[in-house]
């Protein structure tokens, strides 16, 4: 009986290193459901600058540059090549599209690998002009001072949520009033994520 109970520990100890190596030596992502590139809606997206917010109805869409991308911060993992907005609820807004397309990268993840509960992007070239009550203000994001975005990944893998990360500080043009408000921000949970044919949710995992 002793034995076969030592048996049955060593397998289970076996198995748990086996996941343990496999999560340690695994270095890539695998997205699925992606071909036909991603939809984000926002219901509204707060733009915050210069101490004053403008709440807009925004989405974008784009493409994945591949189906797997690695587990490392700075990897392009897609471009947004279209931003609408529609009419905002508070102060106004306009996306200059001749900077489309919008680089993402990959930046990091939250979770106990291989269970992962969430990715951050950052996301660099956006470029939105704002009317903030007769205040006008660009929005430019850049490497050193990225827009950020977090995906909401639940335990099937599917991508069932997507915020914009409020910690990322945008810089301002536009005059003195956009200057000393301090760097912008974007703010808002989006209303939804799928594909562009609205197929379904995006799904990720550890390859």
């Amino acid at each position: 009986m002793r034995s076969h109970s030592k048996l049955i520990a060593m397998a289970i100890a076996t198995t748990i290193l086996g996941l343990a190596i496999s999560s340690a030596s695994a270095r890539n992502f695998e997205l699925r459901n992606s071909a036909n590139g991603f939809k984000v809606v926002w219901n509204p997206l707060r733009l915050e600058a210069a101490g004053r917010e403008a709440a807009c109805p925004v989405t974008l869409e784009g493409v994945f540059e591949t189906a797997t991308f690695a587990k490392r911060a700075g990897t392009r993992t897609a471009r947004v090549t279209g931003a609408a907005l529609g009419a905002c609820t508070r102060n106004t807004a306009t996306v200059l599209r001749e900077t489309l397309p919008w680089e993402v990268q990959y930046s990091s993840f939250t979770g106990t690998l291989p269970a992962i509960t969430s990715h951050s992007h950052i996301i660099i070239r956006i470029s939105i002009r704002v009317n903030l009550e007769g205040i006008e203000c660009l929005m430019a994001t850049r490497t050193e001072q990225p827009a950020g975005g977090i995906s909401r990944i639940e335990a099937s893998g599917a991508i069932t949520g997507f915020r914009a990360d409020e910690t990322k500080g945008i810089e301002t043009a536009g005059g003195f009033l956009c200057s000393i408000g301090g760097r912008a921000r974007f703010a808002g949970e989006a209303t939804s994520i799928t594909n562009r044919a609205g197929t379904g949710a995006i799904t990720v995992r550890l390859i």
